[in-house]
């Protein structure tokens, strides 16, 4: 049993640093452990960027964590001529949880399917990013601990409105910008700012990719 044992902070720091995934909370772990021994987790929007979610989640699996996923949403059925080891797209992403086509309450188009299932404990939000803010308040109301992909929300407004909202119900929220908390860049930024390299004329930064497809495009 020990090595089942996973708590929600342990959580967090393994998904974040390894692919974004999924943020789990020790103070609500509790809660899910005593009744079921499981995190029980729902994917919102299985695109690509949704894909190292899954990743991360099934690698977890394999090492003995108690986590398991439980749903998936999107509007996008898949297409099998796009060879999906990846699972993009509805069915083939259920197909990779290991999840029935036809548990329309699990593997669905309306994400308030997965909102109403007691048997999700967590919810990761890798939908196109006006649903985020949407999304994310609409899954603390119904009690479910949040991971929702950069950026949190499109407009001050929208951010404020999660930030109460997760103070209102108490649910645990993370924002997938896992990079942003990487030493690396900080001491990169000390380095640069005490004047190490000399006075900075011009910079030119890549992030991850180079390339001519749009970004909308990209997955």
């Amino acid at each position: 049993m020990a090595k089942q044992s996973v708590n929600r902070r342990h959580f967090l720091k393994t998904t974040a640093a390894g692919a974004s995934a999924l943020a789990l909370p020790a103070a609500s772990y509790a809660k899910v452990v005593g009744a079921n021994g499981k995190v029980r987790i729902g994917f919102l929007g299985v695109g690509g960027r949704c894909q190292q979610h899954i990743d991360v989640i099934l690698q977890m699996q394999k090492e003995g964590k108690a986590v398991v996923p439980v749903a998936v949403c999107d509007v996008w059925d898949g297409d099998p001529e796009l060879g999906n080891k990846k699972g993009r797209g509805l069915y083939p992403s259920a197909k990779r949880c290991g999840l029935k086509e036809e548990d329309k309450d699990h593997v669905t188009k309306d994400y308030r399917k997965v909102l109403d299932q007691k048997d999700v404990d967590v919810v990761g939000i890798a939908t196109p990013d006006h649903w985020h803010a949407r999304m994310a308040i609409d899954a603390m109301k119904a009690g479910k601990d949040v991971y929702c992909e950069k950026p949190m929300t499109r407009t001050i407004a929208e951010a404020q409105a999660v930030v109460d909202t997760a103070k209102e119900t108490g649910r645990v929220l993370t924002v997938g910008v896992q990079s942003m908390a990487d030493p690396t860049w900080h001491e990169a930024y000390k380095y640069i700012r005490a004047g190490n390299i000399g006075k900075v004329l011009q910079g030119q930064t890549s992030y991850y990719r180079n390339s001519n497809v749009g970004q909308w495009r990209y997955y």
